[in-house]
């Protein structure tokens, strides 16, 4: 699946404009409640993506944003040691397809300036279709504060005892 260049710029701004959504979100749903753990969750994945579509770290794009994933998850992780965020399904889920995203990127990093491949093949549209289908549903558990995945399965099992 390739975008024409016309719409990379969109397809880029994306994940951007869905993370200030949640933040956005997670922020009016938050007044008046103690447990500030989404509104923290959803300004620090912006805060991410939005540095990450600006400022690269290193020369290679590929290792910037795996650079970038791995910041952010050691971000977590400390906030959660330091008591900041409190442990819900929507971190540990976030942490995961962090960790993927940027096994994803890395594996692409290895395949176009590693192995020096310009033909294209079916892990580039993988890549493409997997990384941004996981920053959807990132978007969608910061929203739900829950896991996406573990919810679909949990309605498919429902669905397959009802018709059984």
């Amino acid at each position: 699946m390739y975008f024409s260049e016309a719409l990379i710029g969109y397809v880029g701004a994306f994940p951007q404009w869905g993370f200030l959504m949640a933040f956005l979100y997670c922020l009016a749903s938050s007044i008046n409640k103690e447990n500030k753990s989404p509104v923290y969750l959803s300004a620090l994945m912006l805060c991410s993506y939005i540095s990450s579509g600006y400022i690269n770290l290193l020369e290679n794009l590929y290792l910037s944003w795996a650079l970038y994933d791995f910041i952010t998850i050691s971000t977590l992780l400390i906030l959660k040691y330091l008591k900041v965020l409190k442990c819900s399904k929507a971190f540990y889920f976030i942490i995961i397809s962090l960790t993927t995203n940027a096994v994803l990127t890395l594996i692409m990093h290895y395949d176009l300036y590693v192995l020096h491949n310009i033909e294209p093949w079916w892990y580039w549209s993988f890549y493409s279709i997997g990384v941004n289908s996981i920053d959807t549903l990132m978007m969608l558990s910061l929203v739900l504060n829950r896991n996406i995945i573990q919810m679909l399965h949990l309605k498919a099992f429902k669905l397959n005892l009802k018709n059984s």
